[in-house]
């Protein structure tokens, strides 16, 4: 999938973003003494020291509200003003058969906006922007839309698998950016995206779905949690593939907008152990200060992540006008996305 500024077109901008991170944390020690796994591997190997996590009875659409008025506000709007609220969510959604999508537009008073959700793993919120952008540009009554990304992603980690470290990261938080027609600054320029369905079955939570609904006698508890299936396999494969994916779509979506990989001022990617962005930014041939690392102090929070690292490198000052931002994801088991955006 691939879209890009036409010449001569509306542009899409962003024009405020807002997230909201739970209060409670989980600290690296503990995730140490839960699985029998030595600190190190945490805090040195997947550069994570703590990540936050939601309370019982806080759950996605919560947390999405909270973060979608706090973009409303940046963006200097009213609620109403919406036309269109996305979400992209990877986890669980508070209920099955039920649209938290809706629950947001209803939680911050967008009465006027249509709403539904996405599914694409970890790269939900860079999807949304790209949809928004074309349903925006396609209808002439259309001004304003709002991606949310939240995800209560703590409820699928089971620290006594160790063949499920990979999870072992996951937080919860929510992220929300507003999206403006004939807005100058923060442009949206291009998206592409290459999905790889071979590994799709590698990485999944069993219970839930079809195959073993929650109804079905004999199910245990942790087919509620997230597996991997063959890990020895899935590394092989992914030492094959995941970089050159990553960095195939980083370069596609930056060819789509005109500019190239020495053009890029910041890339923002979903958050994975520190060797993957070592080796990214190696490829790409960045440098450590152009991009953002947040797992270290939030962990892995899903499709929220880029956003989430475009939100506080704003708050810090760190993006200038005229920058060029890659917002890079990939979606464990399938998929690899790309994003590029022009400040004004």
């Amino acid at each position: 999938m691939v879209s890009s500024q036409r010449s001569g077109e509306t542009t899409v901008g962003i024009s405020g973003i807002g997230y909201y991170i739970p209060k409670n944390m989980i600290t690296s020690r503990e995730m140490a003494q839960r699985s029998g796994i030595d600190e190190s591997v945490f805090s040195e190997k997947i550069g994570i020291e703590r990540k936050h996590i939601a309370d019982p009875d806080e759950h996605p659409a919560d947390m999405g509200i909270k973060a979608a008025r706090q973009a409303i506000k940046n963006a200097g709007i009213a609620a109403d003003e919406i036309d269109i609220i996305v979400y992209g969510g990877l986890g669980f959604y508070d209920y099955n058969f039920w649209s938290p999508a809706a629950k947001i537009q209803d939680g911050v008073g967008a009465s006027r906006a249509s709403t539904f959700e996405i599914r694409n793993g970890c790269n939900g919120g860079n999807l949304g922007l790209p949809i928004c952008k074309e349903l925006l540009l396609g209808d002439p009554q259309k001004k304003y839309a709002m991606v949310v990304c939240s995800d209560k992603l703590s409820l699928v980690v089971n620290y006594t698998d160790p063949t499920a470290i990979s999870s072992f990261t996951f937080a919860d938080g929510a992220v929300a950016a507003v999206l403006k027609k004939n807005h100058p600054e923060n442009q949206l320029l291009s998206y592409a995206s290459i999905s790889d369905g071979s590994l799709v079955d590698y990485v999944k939570v069993p219970c839930g779905g079809t195959r073993i609904p929650l109804t079905v006698s004999g199910s245990h508890r942790e087919d509620c949690y997230l597996r991997v299936t063959d890990p020895k396999a899935l590394d092989g494969l992914f030492s094959r593939t995941y970089l050159k994916n990553y960095v195939t779509v980083i370069h596609d979506a930056l060819k789509n907008s005109g500019y190239t990989v020495q053009d890029i001022d910041h890339i923002f990617t979903n958050q994975v152990k520190k060797s993957i962005t070592d080796s990214l930014l190696l490829e790409l041939g960045l440098e450590e200060t152009q991009t953002m690392r947040t797992m270290k102090e939030y962990g892995h929070m899903g499709p929220a992540d880029t956003l989430f690292c475009l939100a506080l490198a704003q708050e810090e000052g760190r993006i200038r006008p005229g920058d060029l931002v890659v917002l890079a994801g990939s979606g464990i088991g399938f998929t690899w996305a790309a994003t590029v955006l022009k400040f004004r």
